[in-house]
């Protein structure tokens, strides 16, 4: 990979949260998934996570009632959860924690503006797409929702930011981006940024700042500028990661796999 230089190509590319954050994760699994262009095998965790988004959206279609949910996540859980599952413990954990969420669905307190909605923007003339979980209006203010299964915590504002408080501002470079494409669609940017963690039952408000904001346009255009001038494309060995959340762990020479 050292020789062959994939500048051209990258430059050309749609660029979407993912495809930045996923760079930073491995990037040798980026090089497989976005140069070689190679699928990945579905994992557990990510599949879960993909099927609660499947069940709120379609409660927001219109395609389920409240009522309906509970049942739909219990009958389609064996077949829409795809990859080899974790330890028994922990599938049992996963089913307890979507049924007892589906059964405390509590609609989301703003007034519906869109319901995965694709947007198309730019950041610095670079071409970059988001599917937007949610975006609401409260007070005349627009907010983005994003479906988590991770486990945030709101903000502890105490005087040295928490583990957790570092997790939250990690994850809101993904709301800020987005923030982005929403002021390029409605003409204005959100006041707030919120996640729905669907797993531990919480609903983060957290209040638009310029400054993170800004900080993540400039986040944004360094990563691309670091995908173009790589080379190796390293992979980033963690064994959690290579063995549960990774699609292309069976086939990575590095994690032991083909």
């Amino acid at each position: 990979m050292g020789e062959v230089s994939y500048r051209p190509l990258i430059e050309g590319f749609t660029w979407s949260y993912s495809r930045l954050s996923s760079f930073e994760t491995c990037p040798y699994a980026w090089y497989i998934r976005y140069i070689l262009e190679e699928e990945e095998e579905p994992m557990f965790y990510a599949s879960y996570g993909s099927f609660i988004h499947r069940l709120i959206e379609r409660y927001y279609s219109g395609e389920l009632t409240k009522e309906e949910m509970p049942t739909a996540f219990l009958l389609g859980f064996s077949s829409e959860v795809q990859g080899e599952r974790p330890p028994q413990s922990t599938v049992v954990k996963y089913i307890n924690a979507g049924r007892e969420y589906m059964e405390n669905f509590q609609p989301f307190p703003f007034e519906k503006r869109g319901v995965e909605e694709e947007i198309h923007f730019d950041v610095n003339g670079a071409k970059f797409v988001a599917f937007v979980d949610y975006i609401g209006e409260r007070d005349g203010k627009l907010a983005i929702i994003d479906n988590k299964s991770r486990d945030l915590k709101p903000r502890s504002h105490r005087k040295t930011p928490t583990v957790k408080d570092q997790e939250l501002d990690d994850m809101l470079r993904q709301l800020y981006l987005y923030a982005h494409g929403v002021k390029q669609k409605y003409g204005e940017l959100p006041s707030l940024l919120c996640f729905n963690c669907f797993k531990n039952q919480q609903f983060i408000e957290e209040p638009f700042n310029q400054e993170a904001y800004e900080e993540t346009l400039d986040w944004a255009g360094k990563t691309i500028e670091t995908i173009a001038s790589e080379e190796d494309f390293k992979p980033n060995i963690d064994y959690f990661q290579c063995r549960y959340l990774c699609g292309y762990h069976n086939d990575c020479c590095f994690a032991g796999g083909g």
